[in-house]
């Protein structure tokens, strides 16, 4: 019985888990689809956003098992790099996420939540008679 890696069945099965959650991560970014933003309670940096990248890191991360696409090292560093990137501004997302690579209105929602304008705080937080 064969004991090595079926690098077909590993891509069938990782690339479209992938790519839905890069799919997912992307419509963040576009505000299409904010119900992922839930995930950014849980943790100090930007979870959502990361799942862009880590969903591209996943998607990527079979096919380099193909022998016959990184026998080449033209080909096999650059994507190596781009592996490697993906993964790194994946992990580091769900810790801290820069301002620069966050869409605008994700910012401006900081920005009122920071100013203590947001909804919750308008409607959960009483103020005090300013008399």
């Amino acid at each position: 019985m064969e004991t090595e890696t079926n690098d077909w069945a590993l891509f069938a099965v990782m690339f479209p888990f992938g790519l839905m959650v890069f799919i997912a991560g992307l419509l963040v970014y576009l505000k299409k689809y904010v119900h992922l933003v839930v995930l950014d309670d849980f943790s100090t940096g930007k979870p959502s956003l990361a799942c862009t990248f880590l969903g591209m890191w996943v998607m990527l991360l079979p096919a380099s098992n193909f022998r016959e696409i990184t026998a080449n090292e033209v080909i096999f560093i650059p994507y190596a790099l781009l592996t490697f990137a993906c993964q790194g501004i994946g992990i580091l997302g769900w810790f801290w996420m820069p301002k620069f690579m966050q869409p605008a209105w994700m910012k401006e929602g900081d920005r009122l939540i920071a100013r203590g304008e947001d909804q919750y705080t308008k409607r959960y937080i009483k103020k005090k008679d300013v008399r």
